[in-house]
């Protein structure tokens, strides 16, 4: 009987282990919420990426990169081209440029063309920073690897001074990462500011 408990006990452990967990595996797995509505005005401009998970090293950026900004502009009523250029580790400059556009019925819900890159990736707006001077003042963003895996999979924090960012804003971001399931080891959070 003794034998018999010690060769059950791990897969009991085990099962309730993953009892626990299992709330937080299949709340990852469904979509996650997008800002309702948003001034498009007030997110044009450039930012300044703060932050980004391990995950984004798999569509071509990731934490390796250093002083990452992406520039906006409006192409229309809804489309916005887009600029980003950051510095790899061995310090060598680069750039890509593509445009944003809706699928769907969602400002926030968005699709990413890169010129050269085959596939469209999704570019998801889930929270954005307090209004100042007509812009917001940071932006976080995600989106699902595929329709049916992962909804927050990847993960790109933008604030539009470096400095207000740690100071007031960061804090702030970090619970709400935690909070929606940003805190595993390829979707959290890992500052990219210096």
């Amino acid at each position: 009987m003794k034998r018999f408990i010690s060769l059950i006990a791990p897969l009991l452990f085990s099962s309730y282990d993953a009892f626990l967990i299992m709330p937080y595996t299949i709340r990852n797995l469904l979509p996650i919420r997008t800002e309702p509505r948003i001034v498009l005005k007030g997110y044009l401009g450039i930012w300044n990426q703060v932050a980004t998970s391990r995950s984004t090293a798999l569509l071509g950026t990731g934490v390796e990169f250093t002083n990452v900004t992406a520039e906006y502009k409006l192409l229309n009523n809804s489309d916005i081209s887009v600029y980003n250029s950051g510095y790899t580790k061995n310090n060598t400059f680069t750039s890509i440029k593509g445009y944003s556009y809706i699928k769907g019925k969602s400002q926030t819900r968005r699709k990413l063309h890169f010129d050269g890159v085959p596939v469209d990736g999704n570019y998801w707006i889930v929270k954005l920073g307090p209004i100042h001077s007509n812009n917001y003042q940071y932006a976080i963003v995600s989106g699902p690897l595929t329709r049916f895996f992962g909804t927050r999979f990847s993960l790109y924090v933008l604030a539009r001074n470096v400095e207000d960012y740690k100071n007031k804003y960061e804090n702030e971001v970090k619970q709400w990462c935690k909070k929606n399931n940003f805190r595993f080891f390829w979707n959290k959070y890992i500052p990219t500011y210096g």
